[in-house]
């Protein structure tokens, strides 16, 4: 795909989007655990059993999830809209973002229409999910600072064998 005259792919997307993001450095999480602790945070994660809608406002989700789940729907609505919300951000990582907001929010657009988040586990003070669009299966991970601004957002295409499971089965 081309984006803005420059090529761009999903995995430049999820590497730009890691090395920007992933370079947070002195900001931690609420757990105290630094941005540079997320080496293979993809790597053998708990799955979930099955998708579940997109929801608003979660009632069976414990209040650390939902915020990651409904912080990561506004920052991709908003992606799709065309421009990010940088108060949701740390300074660091919203000065990191800014240069690289057309080519994040155009590969974000060409997923297509969000259709589902899952949650996927916790590790290191970020929640990660399965996020799935009408174009693409991706897996997110979004972490907080102390002042509950994002200080972690990383995303890749989601491997073929779980982008399979994700899959609706036809009847």
């Amino acid at each position: 795909m081309r984006i803005t005259g420059k090529p761009f792919t999903v995995a430049g997307a999820a590497l730009a989007c890691g090395l920007v993001l992933g370079l947070t450095s002195g900001t931690a999480f609420a757990q105290d655990a630094a941005a540079a602790s997320l080496p293979n945070a993809f790597d053998n994660s708990p799955r979930a059993a099955a998708p579940a809608p997109v929801q608003a406002a979660p009632t069976d989700e414990a209040p650390d999830v939902a915020r990651g789940r409904e912080t990561l729907m506004a920052v991709i609505e908003d992606a799709q809209d065309g421009a990010l919300d940088f108060t949701a951000f740390s300074e660091d990582v919203a000065g990191r973002l800014r240069p690289v907001e057309a080519d994040l929010t155009g590969a974000i657009q060409s997923f297509g229409d969000l259709e589902d988040i899952t949650y996927v586990g916790r590790q290191n003070g970020a929640d990660m999910f399965e996020v799935r669009f009408s174009e693409l299966v991706t897996q997110w991970v979004i972490g907080f600072d102390a002042d509950d601004h994002i200080a972690v957002l990383l995303f890749r295409e989601a491997p073929a064998e779980a982008a399979a499971e994700a899959a609706p089965t036809a009847n």
